[in-house]
C-alpha cells in the first residue's frame, strides 16, 4: 500500500493529486493507494481517502505502507524519520496557491542535499517509486548545541526568571525541543503551541497553553490567539520570549513586547535557506524583535541586522537517485528526461538517444519526454523534438504497428510552452496538462546584464493577459506591431537582433516606404501578370519564420498558376556541399533553377528587378519578417534540416538559421543571390549575419541591397 499525505494545511495540494491520478492511469502505480488529502479538492479514482487522519491512525497507516508520498513539511519529514519506511517528499509552492510562500522549496533543496528523495515532477515521482528501497541519510533536526551555547552567553538563565517558548507543532516544535539544553535551565517556563498528540505527550510535564490553528490568512484565529496572549501574559509576565518561527507566534510576540516589555528572540528555521519568513519580516518591520537569529550565511548577508549562528556541518550535495539518468523504462513505457537547456549539443544528444531507443525497443506503447528540468530551448531544440517525432513515425511504419506509439510531453516549462505555441507545435505534440505544474529548484541568481529587465517581464505579462480578452486583445496586437518580440518570454535567450527596438523602427519605416512604391506599381504589374497567364496577381506561400513560426509570405506571382504541382519536374541546381555535386539528400533544403520553365516572361522581369518581392513589405510591417535577416525557408525545406551537420566554430546546426527573424534581404542576397549553388554557402551567409549583426550592419546591408538591384549582373533569376 502507498500512503499519500499532504498534512493539515488549509491550502489544497491538487497538483500532487493530479500526479497520483496520472501515474495510476499510466500503470506506474499499481498498488493500493490511501490518501490523506487535507484541503485538496481533486482526488484520484479508486483510492481510499480521508480528509484528516487522527495521529494514531496516521501512524498505523505509515506502518502498513510500503512507501509514503508526502508534502515537504518539517513535521512530516521528522515524523517519517521515526519509521524505517521509504518516503518521497513533494514541495508545495506559492505559485500554484499551495502554500503561503515557497518555504517548502527551500527546505526541499536542503533535504535533497541530505539524501532525501524530493520529487518536483510526476516523472521524478515515477522514477523514485522505482527506487524506494534506497537508503538515505536522516535530515539534521537534532540537538542544536551551537545555538544553545550562543543563547546561554547572550541571555544567561541567572539574569532572567521567567521564559516563554512559542512555536507551532511539527518542525518548529522539534526545533524548540532541540534547544532543551538551554531552556531547561529556567525553572519558570511556559509553552505556547498547537495541541496535537505529539505535543500533548511531550509537554505533559510542562506548563502549556494551546494556540488556535490554522493561522495562515485566518483572521478569526489571529484574534483568538491575540486574546489568548493577553490572558496568558496578564498572569505570567515573561522576562524572555523565544520563538522558533511560524505565524502563530506573531500575536504573542506583539503582546509580550508592548504589554510586558519582554525581551523577544526570534530564531528562524533551519529550513529557511534563502530568505526570511513572512512572520520574521513583519515583526522586524514593527520593531518587535530584540534578536533575530538566522541559520544560513545567505540570509545574513541579505539582512545585516540579523545574527548568524551556524546550524552545524552542512552535508555535501549528493548525486542521488535517477536525477541524472536520461532514460527510464517501465514495461511498455519509456521516460526520457531532457536537460536544463536544449541548444545545439543537447539537441543532438536528445536525437541520438531517441534514435538509439527506437532501434532497441520495438514494443513500446508510449514514450514520455519529461521536460521538468528544461528552462529554455532554441531552434535546435525545436528541431530535436520534430526529429524525434519523425523517427518514431518511421519506426512505427517499419515495424508495421497497427496503433502508433504515443509521444507525450510532460511538465513543460511556461517558457518552453510559449515557444511551442508560437510555432504551433503545441497542436502537434500532446502536452499532458496534469503535469504542467513542474517544480524546478528555486535559485537565487545575482543580477546580470543577461537577465530580463522587470519592465520587460511586466509588459510581457500584460501582453499575454490582454490576448485572452476579446476586446482588449486589440491593444495586445498594437503592442505586437511596434515590438513583435513581446510575444517571446523575456527570459528566453534569443538572438540580439530579435529584441532590437531600433531594428524594428527601421523595419516599420522601410515597410511603409516600400508599400508606397508597391501601391504605385500594383495596377500596371497586376495587368501585366493577368495578360500573360491565368491566376491570382499575388502568390501566397507558407514559410517558416523565427524559430519556425509559420507565416504566409506574399509575392507578385512570377510563375504559371500550377507551379507547385510542376516543381517535381524541375531540376534543383542547389547542392548540399560547396563542390556543387548533388547528393541523395540534396532534395530541397534550398531550391533554385536558373532556367525554371515555370517562370513567365513578366515573371523573369519581376525577379530580375526584385519587384516580385515588394508585397513582402506587408510581412515586414506586420512583424513576420524584417528588412534584413535570413532567407525564409518553406516547411518542406525545414523538414530536411539535420542536427548532425555543423557549421562555424560554434558548431551551429541548420536549424540555427531560424534563430533570426527572416528578412526581405540579407547577406546571401548581396553576395551573388542566385549564383549561389550550395546550401552550405547559404548556411555560411546566414550564420555570418548572426555573428556580425548590429544596427549599423543592417543599414549597410540595406544600402548594399539597393545598389545591387541597379547592377546589370546582380545574379537574380
Amino acid at each position: 500500500m502507498i500512503l499519500v499525505t499532504v498534512g493539515t494545511e488549509q491550502y489544497p495540494f491538487d497538483a500532487l493529486m493530479d500526479w497520483i491520478d496520472l501515474l495510476m492511469k499510466e500503470g506506474f502505480i499499481n498498488e493500493e493507494v490511501t490518501i490523506q488529502y487535507g484541503s485538496s479538492t481533486r482526488l484520484p479514482d479508486n483510492v481510499k481517502i480521508s480528509k484528516v487522519l487522527p495521529e494514531t491512525n496516521f501512524k498505523q497507516s505509515i506502518e502498513q505502507a510500503s512507501t509514503i508520498i508526502a508534502h515537504c513539511g518539517e513535521g512530516t519529514a521528522l515524523l517519517l524519520e521515526e519509521y524505517e519506511k521509504p518516503y518521497i517528499l513533494v514541495p508545495r509552492t506559492a505559485r500554484f496557491h499551495e502554500h503561503v510562500d515557497d518555504h517548502q522549496i527551500e527546505m526541499a533543496d536542503d533535504l535533497e542535499n541530505q539524501g532525501v528523495l524530493i520529487a518536483r515532477s510526476p516523472a521524478d515521482l515515477a522514477k523514485f517509486l522505482k527506487l524506494v528501497a534506497m537508503s538515505h541519510n536522516s535530515p539534521n533536526f537534532g540537538e542544536d548545541t551551537p545555538l544553545c551555547e550562543y543563547l546561554s552567553d547572550r541571555y544567561p538563565s541567572q539574569d532572567y526568571q521567567k521564559i516563554m517558548l512559542v512555536c507551532s507543532s511539527g518542525g518548529h516544535f522539534k526545533a524548540m525541543q532541540g534547544l532543551s539544553q538551554y531552556w531547561q535551565k529556567f525553572a519558570q517556563r511556559d509553552w505556547i503551541t498547537f495541541k496535537t498528540g505529539t505535543t500533548q505527550i511531550e509537554l505533559k510535564e510542562e506548563k502549556a497553553f494551546w494556540a488556535f490553528s490554522p493561522t495562515n490568512r485566518n483572521l478569526p484565529n489571529l484574534l483568538r490567539n491575540l486574546f489568548l496572549a493577553f490572558k496568558v501574559l496578564k498572569r505570567n509576565r515573561p522576562d524572555l520570549v523565544i520563538t522558533t518561527g511560524a505565524g502563530v507566534a506573531v500575536p504573542f510576540l506583539l503582546a509580550a513586547k508592548f504589554f510586558c516589555g519582554s525581551q523577544i528572540v526570534f530564531i528562524e528555521s533551519k529550513t529557511r535557506i534563502r530568505d526570511l519568513s513572512l512572520s520574521a519580516k513583519l515583526l522586524q518591520s514593527l520593531k518587535v524583535l530584540d534578536l533575530l537569529i538566522v541559520r544560513t550565511e545567505e540570509i545574513a548577508q541579505l539582512y545585516p541586522e540579523t545574527v548568524y549562528v551556524s546550524a552545524g556541518n552542512q552535508p555535501q550535495p549528493l548525486k542521488f537517485g535517477l536525477h541524472d539518468v536520461q532514460v527510464t523504462s517501465f514495461q511498455d513505457t519509456i521516460i526520457i528526461s531532457t536537460p536544463k537547456n536544449i541548444f545545439n549539443p543537447e539537441a543532438r544528444k536528445l536525437k541520438e538517444d531517441f534514435q538509439k531507443l527506437c532501434q532497441e525497443e520495438e514494443s513500446l506503447r508510449k514514450i514520455i519526454i519529461d521536460m521538468s528540468k528544461t528552462e529554455f530551448m532554441d531552434s535546435s531544440g525545436i528541431g530535436a523534438l520534430i526529429s524525434c517525432l519523425k523517427l518514431l513515425r518511421n519506426m512505427d511504419m517499419q515495424s508495421g504497428k497497427l496503433e502508433p506509439t504515443e509521444l507525450v510531453l510532460w511538465s513543460v516549462n511556461p517558457q518552453v510552452v510559449s515557444v511551442l505555441k508560437m510555432t504551433n507545435l503545441d497542436q502537434i505534440f500532446h502536452i499532458e496538462p496534469a503535469t504542467r505544474t513542474n517544480r524546478l529548484p528555486k535559485q537565487i541568481v545575482l543580477r546580470s546584464p543577461d537577465q530580463p529587465h522587470p519592465l520587460s517581464m511586466l509588459l510581457y505579462r500584460i501582453y499575454q493577459f490582454l490576448l485572452k480578452i476579446p476586446i482588449l486583445g486589440a491593444i495586445a496586437h498594437g503592442m505586437y506591431f511596434f515590438y513583435p518580440a513581446i510575444e517571446l518570454d523575456p527570459k528566453l535567450p534569443v538572438h540580439a537582433s530579435v529584441r532590437s527596438f531600433p531594428k524594428r523602427l527601421i523595419d516599420i519605416v522601410g515597410a511603409l516606404v516600400g508599400l508606397t512604391f508597391t501601391m504605385i506599381l500594383f495596377v500596371p504589374l497586376a495587368i501585366a501578370i493577368k495578360l500573360e497567364s491565368k491566376g491570382p496577381v499575388l502568390f501566397k506561400q507558407k514559410r517558416a519564420g523565427l524559430m519556425s513560426k509559420p507565416f504566409a509570405i506574399w509575392k507578385f506571382r512570377s510563375m504559371v498558376k500550377n507551379a507547385e504541382m510542376l516543381k517535381q519536374k524541375v531540376t534543383n541546381e542547389i547542392a548540399n556541399s560547396s563542390d556543387g555535386k548533388p547528393r541523395q539528400a540534396d532534395s530541397g533544403k534550398f531550391f533554385k533553377n536558373s532556367n525554371d520553365p515555370r517562370v513567365t516572361k513578366i515573371g523573369k522581369f519581376l525577379r530580375k528587378t526584385s519587384l516580385d518581392e515588394f508585397p513582402q513589405f506587408w510581412n515586414i510591417l506586420v512583424g513576420d519578417m524584417s528588412l534584413i535577416g535570413t532567407r525564409p525557408p518553406t516547411f518542406s525545406e525545414v523538414g530536411l534540416y539535420e542536427l548532425e551537420n555543423e557549421y562555424t566554430d560554434e558548431k551551429m546546426t541548420e536549424w540555427n538559421r531560424l534563430d533570426v527573424r527572416p528578412g526581405l534581404s540579407g547577406v546571401w542576397q548581396v553576395s551573388g543571390r542566385s549564383t549561389v549553388r550550395s546550401f552550405e554557402e547559404v548556411m555560411g551567409f546566414d550564420l555570418a549575419y548572426k555573428k556580425k549583426w548590429s544596427v549599423r550592419y543592417d543599414l549597410w546591408l540595406i544600402w548594399k541591397t539597393v545598389t545591387v538591384l541597379f547592377e546589370s549582373n546582380n545574379g537574380a533569376v
